[in-house]
């Protein structure tokens, strides 16, 4: 569904991306995990266009997206929905209102079909009581699912998730976990998740690629990436206490 071929991009003096090839199946979701400063944020907007590849190219389901531009870069991009790290909402709108703005710049429904729609995608996350909250009137965790039900609320085919446990206590980050989880089930989604936290990722993902010096050094199951012998995949494991014994085993993934 989505592929890097050979994919590098230079920052100034550095390849943050070096040569990168990657595939996300339809229907998985694929954690990306490794050090601060790897590349992975750098890699979710390659797939989307905000960034282009200095090299390489990106292709979402058979389309050049790295070369793709006006009508046909846009209907690409519908296909995406995106949880960005802060929630990225808007202050002065309320929780409804927020998660109504892709349908309003996209759809010509009316607001009764609009409303419909966003109260069905507040339930999804929990949240339908909610709905007539400011930002600032809720926690970080509950910013974070109102960012989730935007991104899903033009049913997209893809959800980028940007390091969606980021900040957040660990009873926040297991339920967005679970949400992510959920909605791969319910809804057949192809999701694409950048952390750090290797604990949601193991826990969530159907492959994990380890991204290190712009390059993937492992890409591995749940169970796999456990086991795997490369020294700084061990080196990061250790890191965040994880064993090779845990529920990923359990799963059989």
């Amino acid at each position: 569904m989505i592929q890097l071929e050979n994919v590098t991009k230079i920052l100034g003096t550095r390849h943050v991306l070096d040569g990168v090839n990657l595939k996300v199946l339809k229907g998985e979701t694929l954690a990306i995990v490794g050090p601060s400063g790897t590349g992975k944020s750098v890699t979710l907007k390659h797939m989307v266009r905000l960034m282009t590849p200095d090299e390489g190219r990106v292709v979402v389901d058979g389309r050049v997206v790295s070369e793709a531009s006006g009508k046909e870069l846009e209907s690409i991009r519908d296909k995406f929905g995106v949880l960005f790290q802060g929630g990225a909402l808007l202050e002065w709108l309320n929780v409804a209102e927020n998660v109504a703005l892709p349908l309003r710049e996209k759809t010509r429904l009316s607001d009764e079909e609009i409303m419909a729609k966003v109260m069905e995608k507040l339930e999804m996350v929990g949240l339908e009581k909610d709905s007539e909250k400011f930002p600032a009137e809720i926690s970080g965790g509950m910013r974070k699912r109102v960012g989730l039900a935007r991104a899903i609320v033009t049913k997209p085919d893809i959800i980028l998730y940007d390091e969606p446990t980021s900040g957040l206590d660990p009873v926040s980050s297991r339920m967005i976990d679970r949400l992510i989880d959920d909605l791969r089930k319910e809804l057949g989604v192809t999701s694409v998740v950048v952390t750090h936290d290797l604990h949601s990722a193991l826990s969530i993902a159907t492959r994990i690629a380890m991204l290190t010096q712009g390059k993937i050094i492992e890409l591995a199951t749940p169970a796999d990436f456990v086991k795997s012998q490369h020294e700084e995949v061990q080196q990061f494991l250790e890191a965040q206490f994880i064993t090779v014994r845990g529920e990923w085993e359990k799963r059989g993934l």
